[in-house]
């Protein structure tokens, strides 16, 4: 061989590698940035709209979202639960009794699409694929229409 196929080859294995680090490097980052995207962001809401979505994705969207926030549940749910104590509700109280009208509102918001995304994810709960995929009503009915056809067979 001679001395530019050698240099060739060697340049094309560095490209080949620097892609493939940068690729890896990438991907990492974008992990990193879409946890930091479900801590901050509930995009949990916008998941449990697409028919498409990974159930078990948006079940850890929601869980990344409200780690470090007090779940708006009922407060005797959250006392009776162990959660906080009547203590640490009441100061809660207190700080949103200051809050403005905007602030309420936006509270209110998630408080309904917090047990919003608790009836989804129940609802959808027995029709989770083991890939996270959730059947499809058409899929849905196909099953319940071979239940029945199953049903009358054996009577």
């Amino acid at each position: 061989m001679n001395f530019e196929k050698i240099v060739g080859m060697k340049a094309l294995r560095l490209i080949v590698i620097l892609s493939f680090m940068a690729t890896v490097t990438y991907g990492q980052d974008s992990k990193v940035k879409r946890i930091a995207d479900y801590k901050t962001e509930p995009v949990w809401i916008t998941m449990m709209e697409d028919p498409n979505v990974d159930y078990n994705e948006a079940v850890k969207a929601f869980n990344i979202y409200w780690s470090d926030k007090i779940e708006p549940e009922e407060e005797d749910e959250l006392i009776t639960e162990g959660k906080f104590t009547r203590l640490q509700l009441d100061s809660a109280r207190e700080v949103r009794s200051k809050w403005s009208q905007a602030q309420l509102n936006e509270y209110m918001e998630m408080k309904y699409q917090f047990k919003r995304f608790k009836n989804w994810k129940r609802i959808n709960w027995p029709y989770v694929q083991s890939d996270g995929r959730i059947l499809s009503e058409q899929e849905r009915i196909e099953i319940y229409q071979q239940q029945q056809k199953d049903r009358k067979k054996e009577k």
